[in-house]
């Protein structure tokens, strides 16, 4: 208990900051490890490149608003390297270093936690502990007998609603929320990624038009209209996520028509064919009264008003 003590009050004399410990630390399938406090740091460029094998095509994973994302391992710790693809914060070292030190101040048992950053030269790339099982989005839609069950969707569904409020209780608005930014253990624990770095679709512009199509759904009217956004917006986000996790589809998906996801979801439920709304695996293994509560939720998160949304508080709750 002393030696514990002793710990605390050298890294308190030292200037470091206690990170609170966090929960799914292994995941019992891969026994992929999450990261314990102390890693945090400055990475060099060449460290990046060796870890990511030159970033190389094979370490590829996706894209964001931020840049290309790789995965490599790093003195044994998998890692994921998110390279800024353009030079925003080019010249401006300080905004980069703000949002790293704003990032790096989360820490969440639902939350991806970032380990260092990189700014050699003009190189700005930010590390991230490594998660074991893609995201919600490569889950979705797959070969019979692949899907997630029901039981995994609730599950997903609490833990991105804890993840979502502890940032917002943090004064952090996502901006970024989309199948794409769950990211999963083969736990199916669900860990909230690409947060905080205030990219908008317009500063997307280099990003592919298939990724761009993708993204639009989740954006709330007010997003669109006039690029206000608010924790209400990442609630609207949130309703859409709900959507897929019922329907067990992509946000745009050919059954939809001319709609969105939410358009499609609103004539089912005008028309009162629930059934329809269920992806066919569930049919036989979805508990009714879940659904229909389910279902209640994403629809007020879901309004068109953002003052007539439910906050991340009471999705949690009711959840």
């Amino acid at each position: 208990m002393k030696k514990d003590t002793d710990y605390l009050i050298a890294r308190l004399s030292c200037g470091v900051s206690i990170e609170p410990e966090i929960g799914n630390c292994i995941c019992s399938i891969c026994n992929n490890g999450r990261p314990k406090s102390g890693w945090k740091r400055e990475f060099t460029y060449a460290e990046l490149h060796a870890a990511t094998d030159g970033f190389s095509t094979n370490n590829y994973q996706s894209e964001n608003g931020f840049g290309v994302v790789f995965r490599g391992e790093l003195n044994g710790l998998k890692i994921t390297v998110m390279q800024q693809k353009n030079a925003t914060f080019q010249g401006d070292d300080k905004e980069f270093q703000s949002v790293v030190h704003m990032l790096s101040e989360v820490r969440h048992e639902h939350v991806v936690t970032l380990l260092g950053c990189c700014s050699d030269g003009n190189h700005r790339l930010l590390v991230y502990e490594y998660v074991c099982n893609g995201s919600l989005d490569q889950h979705l839609s797959r070969d019979p007998g692949l899907q997630l069950t029901w039981d995994q969707r609730i599950k997903i569904a609490m833990g991105a609603a804890k993840g979502l409020k502890y940032l917002h209780d943090n004064n952090i608005v996502h901006r970024n929320l989309r199948s794409n930014s769950i990211l999963l253990t083969h736990n199916y624990e669900p860990l909230l990624g690409d947060f905080g770095l205030e990219m908008t679709l317009c500063e997307d512009s280099d990003l592919s038009s298939e990724t761009r199509i993708a993204t639009i759904p989740y954006l709330a009217p007010e997003y669109t209209d006039s690029g206000e956004f608010s924790q209400k917006t990442d609630c609207y986000s949130f309703g859409v996520i709900l959507l897929q996790l019922i329907t067990g589809l992509r946000s745009t998906d050919p059954s939809f028509g001319k709609h969105s996801i939410v358009g499609w979801v609103n004539a089912l439920l005008r028309d009162k064919n629930y059934p329809k709304l269920i992806e066919h695996s569930l049919t036989d293994s979805y508990d009714v009264n879940q659904l229909a509560w389910v279902i209640r939720v994403a629809v007020k998160c879901l309004k068109r008003a953002p003052n007539s949304r439910i906050s991340m508080e009471q999705v949690e709750w009711m959840i």
